[in-house]
């Protein structure tokens, strides 16, 4: 009797040991799943910080601006964002370590940023019994910005891109002096001959040009807008870097104009949204519309041009105190103030089309682009006679270069990127 007694007090000792350690091996594991946990969650909250950094400073390059640097505006905002994260509850340190958790690499010329996170040691709970009482969390992420062919927003404005035009002499037209001159300077320009002096391209002074098949040519990434082919071209304020701040024709609207009118289209997805009406809602930003490079879209040239020109000038309206400082090459007095070219609704995207298909087809229906720019519209020069629906003098707006542009497609333009994480 005594001996089974005892027997069972040993078998629940045994009992006691055994559930003791399976206590301890729950717990153990309990705690090991709660170290992994919090390990996993501040590697996800870092690399989503250093994501978010990356993609920041790489939008540094979605700009041409010459005067920008680059490097400075990209860590400034790969810093800025990764501020904008915690890991751990711990808000992210941009001083580089071992005082702080960020390293920032720059590469200008592939236009690349790199993002590192250090993160100081996390405290451990299971992993404590056994020496390790923290442990380090890293994250690494590199965007850059590549070619695109896709806008979400574009204005319903089509223009020649500008080609290499070959110095001559126009037939002379009727009612006109006996020769014109087209770009007989040679310098690459569309020259502007201010007659009444008022500093503005009115209607009829501006070096009327035409695409002369077999002795003009052209070549987007060569000659187009963005290039760096007028770079040592003009004198005074025409001097601009790859056309940065270059102040082009967006619509004519008068008869004289010495410019051929056919080269300025309006356009829309089909042809019930190229009437003045259409176009005017469009221009004043009330719709918006995509726009994908080689896609064919229906051009509409001519009509009512009172409310065409009401709309430019309801659009330069949002931003009325806005002007170029065609010297220092920016915009002074924008409400939006420093981020005029982001936030300013006068900073619009328009089409640029191949010169040598269109320019010289005013009947033409429908029209391809072959890239998208980025464009300031100028203020109107004081209108004569009336409103806004009596201006003649052409609408004119100053080249800003690349746009940030929508998701990879099968073309791609030398002026629209989009911004990619790479790793």
């Amino acid at each position: 009797m005594s001996s089974r007694k005892s027997a069972l007090r040993e078998e629940r000792g045994v009992t006691l040991v055994l559930m003791a350690l399976m206590l301890f091996l729950a717990l153990g594991m309990s705690a090991l799943a709660i170290d992994y946990g919090m390990i996993k969650s501040a590697k996800a909250e870092g690399q989503r910080a250093m994501d978010a950094a990356a993609l920041a400073g790489a939008s540094a390059f979605i700009n041409s601006d010459p005067a920008a640097n680059f490097d400075s505006a990209a860590r400034y905002r790969a810093k800025e964002y990764a501020a904008k994260h915690t890991v751990h509850r711990v808000t992210v340190d941009t001083n580089a370590p071992p005082t702080g958790n960020l390293i920032v690499d720059v590469d200008v010329g592939a236009q690349k940023v790199t993002t590192t996170y250090v993160g100081h040691g996390i405290p451990l709970w299971f992993a404590n019994l056994f020496g390790t009482s923290t442990m380090a969390v890293t994250a690494l992420a590199a965007a850059h910005v590549e070619e695109t062919g896709v806008s979400t927003c574009v204005k319903p404005v089509a223009i020649p891109d500008i080609w290499n035009n070959a110095p001559n002499l126009q037939s002379p037209k009727k009612g006109k002096p006996p020769v014109e001159s087209e770009d007989l300077n040679g310098n690459h320009l569309f020259d502007f001959v201010d007659a009444n002096n008022n500093g503005y391209w009115d209607d009829g002074e501006t070096e009327p040009w035409k695409f002369t098949t077999g002795a003009d040519t052209y070549d987007s990434a060569s000659t187009g807008y963005g290039s760096a082919f007028r770079n040592s071209t003009g004198t005074g304020d025409q001097v601009k870097v790859k056309d940065y701040g270059r102040q082009m024709i967006l619509m004519t609207l008068g008869p004289r104009d010495n410019v051929v009118s056919s080269m300025y289209y309006a356009w829309g997805n089909d042809e019930t949204i190229t009437n003045s009406d259409s176009l005017a809602a469009r221009i004043r930003g009330n719709s918006c519309a995509p726009a994908e490079l080689q896609t064919e879209y229906r051009a509409g040239n001519g009509g009512r041009t009172g409310p065409i020109q009401a709309a430019w000038e309801d659009l330069i309206n949002t931003d009325p105190g806005a002007t170029w400082d065609n010297r220092n090459n920016t915009v002074t007095g924008s409400s939006y103030s420093g981020n005029w070219m982001d936030a300013s609704p006068r900073s619009i995207v328009v089409g640029l089309y191949d010169p040598s298909l269109y320019a010289n087809t005013p009947s033409a229906n429908a029209i391809k682009f072959i890239n998208l720019a980025k464009v300031w519209v100028d203020q109107r020069p004081p209108c004569a006679g009336g409103g806004a629906g009596n201006c003649k003098q052409p609408i004119t707006g100053r080249f800003l270069g690349f746009l940030g542009g929508g998701p990879s497609g099968p073309n791609s333009g030398t002026l629209i990127k989009h911004l990619v994480l790479i790793k």
